[in-house]
């Protein structure tokens, strides 16, 4: 039987039992828990859960600014993200989109409004293949085994072959990141550009 995971990134500790309590209901039986971007990022990488739940308005780093470092990370850009927020306004909205997330819950939201997210994100026959617990074969039917591989794509990061890093080294050197250094990536958006976080994600790998 399968177990799937899911990431819940909130500072308000209420939310995270009203997330939690939801989505296990709905067969995410692993919650892992994270009260900011950071640790968010760190444990997304080290256990790449099946569904991340982030919050845009948090401290230090904000909900958008997670996703755009999540989005970037080779080992986290595929797992689909949900953005929950009080701010219901397009600008916040139509960012969360051009940056990759998967759906937009505004606060404050009753069960049905999370059913039919993971609905849009999962589709109605893989969320009842999670509510039972049932490993998925849709990888292994989608398999070409003659087709070559894709170039990657220049403008994401270069990584080196999973071997090389395994997410739980990239994960410590997550955790070691300096916070102002972070932020300061972070200060202005024509400043955002996928080299600067390259470096800065990769750098105590060396």
């Amino acid at each position: 039987m399968a177990e799937y995971s899911v990431l819940i990134v909130d500072d308000d500790i209420w939310m995270q039992r009203i997330l939690s309590k939801s989505l296990q209901s709905y067969g995410f039986k692993n919650v892992l828990f994270a009260n900011n971007g950071f640790d968010g990022i760190a444990l997304a990488v080290e256990h790449h859960p099946d569904l991340i739940i982030l919050d845009i308005l948090m401290p230090e780093l904000s909900g958008i600014q997670t996703l755009r470092v999540l989005k970037t990370i080779k080992s986290t850009k595929g797992i689909p993200v949900i953005v929950v927020s009080a701010l219901s306004d397009t600008e916040n909205l139509g960012l969360a989109v051009r940056n990759g997330s998967a759906g937009f819950i505004s606060k404050p939201f009753t069960r049905a409004t999370i059913y039919d997210r993971l609905i849009e994100v999962f589709g109605r026959e893989k969320l009842m293949q999670i509510a039972k617990g049932e490993d998925s074969i849709e990888e292994f039917e989608n398999i070409d085994l003659i087709k070559p591989m894709a170039e990657p794509d220049s403008r994401n990061l270069q990584e080196s072959t999973p071997s090389q890093n395994p997410p739980s080294a990239l994960s410590k050197d997550v955790s070691k990141f300096n916070r102002e250094e972070l932020l300061e990536h972070y200060q202005s958006d024509d400043k955002k550009t996928l080299e600067s976080i390259k470096k800065m994600l990769l750098k105590n790998k060396k």
